[in-house]
């Protein structure tokens, strides 16, 4: 294990020498659509539910793509730091390239120098929710596809322990050793028996489960199964008609409000999804539908979303997003509920480890 971290460090230098890293404690040239309102702001904690900032597992950021100084300019009060677990492989060919726990690893080394220096601070416990202090940036550490558990549950153990590693995305662009996921919809594949202990093992872990990715029948089972709150991190109602693909039916957002959940809603641009006004309409619908305490805010930042709604580029456009939501109809206590106060909660519940049943 040691000369494992010796490689993953020796990487590390390598990038930051090359400067993959780009532009960190900086945030000139964030590409947001108008300056930043502080007084909009004022007296919210926001939250992002999912996002990869300064794509730590890339060296091609996006123009949705948030610096920490930027998510510090914007009064972040934390923020879900998703590694990409399956990034190994081929999509299209389905081809393996390495492993994924070591890429993964290799992506949350750059996180934990972030941690060290005092950039973030690692949230682990619920405890330490109450103990972060005003401008610094929480962090939950999460891995967006849990291939890179590979099949195995002793990989759950090491994240937890080695990288505070806090919430997993059970799938993302494949179908893996956990479940099926949206993108295939001729695979109603649910819960493997390796899906059905990881859900169990991370519930008495105290990690998170995020259902974002994963299809119908895998939704079903994990929201069955699970004892705690799951989270669908990054997701939008989907327009009628619509074959599957990334988006949610409200018999989906049910399931996830069953368990005590939440529903993140995220800025993707699509055919009557255009606009701010859009965005906020949505919300309105899904507090009217779901329960407000039950939707939440995560943009994907870093994700390369094809096209954002007209407005909200990237996490510097929050104060455009706040006035939307006020114009919607939203009380000011109900725009905190969506930006952060929901997510604290499924967080605070989250990370006590149960017991096991």
């Amino acid at each position: 294990m040691e000369n494992e971290r010796l490689r993953r460090r020796d990487f590390l230098k390598a990038g930051l020498a090359g400067g993959l890293v780009w532009g960190l404690a900086r945030g000139e040239g964030w590409g947001g659509s108008s300056p930043i309102d502080r007084e909009v702001l004022r007296g919210l904690r926001p939250w992002d539910a999912h996002a990869h900032p300064h794509s730590f597992f890339s060296d091609r950021p996006d123009a949705t793509t948030p610096t920490l100084s930027l998510m510090k300019a914007v009064g972040l009060a934390g923020c879900v730091f998703s590694a990409v677990g399956d990034r190994v492989y081929n999509l299209r060919g389905g081809a393996r390239a390495g492993s994924p726990k070591f890429d993964t690893a290799r992506q949350l080394d750059r996180v934990q120098g972030w941690a060290r220096d005092g950039e973030i601070r690692l949230i682990q416990r619920p405890a330490d929710l109450d103990r972060l202090p005003a401008g610094e940036i929480g962090a939950i550490i999460g891995i967006e596809g849990g291939d890179a558990l590979e099949g195995n549950l002793e990989n759950l153990d090491y994240f937890y322990a080695e990288y505070a590693v806090r919430l997993i995305t059970l799938m993302h662009d494949r179908t893996n050793e956990i479940g099926g996921h949206q993108r295939a919809p001729l695979q109603d594949q649910g819960l493997t028996p390796f899906g059905r202990q990881l859900v169990q093992q991370m519930n008495q872990r105290g990690v998170i489960i995020d259902v974002a990715h994963a299809n119908s029948s895998t939704l079903k089972d994990i929201t069955s199964l699970t004892v705690k709150p799951v989270v669908d991190s990054h997701t939008s109602l989907a327009p009628p008609e619509t074959p599957p693909g990334r988006f949610r039916s409200w018999p989906e957002m049910e399931l996830v409000v069953k368990t005590g959940g939440l529903v993140c809603t995220w800025p993707l641009a699509y055919a009557g999804r255009q606009t701010l006004a859009d965005w906020a309409r949505e919300i309105l619908t899904m507090k009217k539908r779901l329960g407000l305490t039950h939707v939440g805010l995560g943009t994907d930042g870093g994700g390369r979303l094809p096209r954002t709604v007209e407005g909200f580029r990237n996490i510097g456009d929050l104060p455009q997003l706040v006035r939307a939501l006020g114009e919607a109809g939203l009380s000011r206590a109900e725009i905190q509920a969506y930006l952060g106060g929901n997510l604290e909660r499924v967080i605070r519940d989250g990370l006590v480890q149960a017991s096991p049943g």
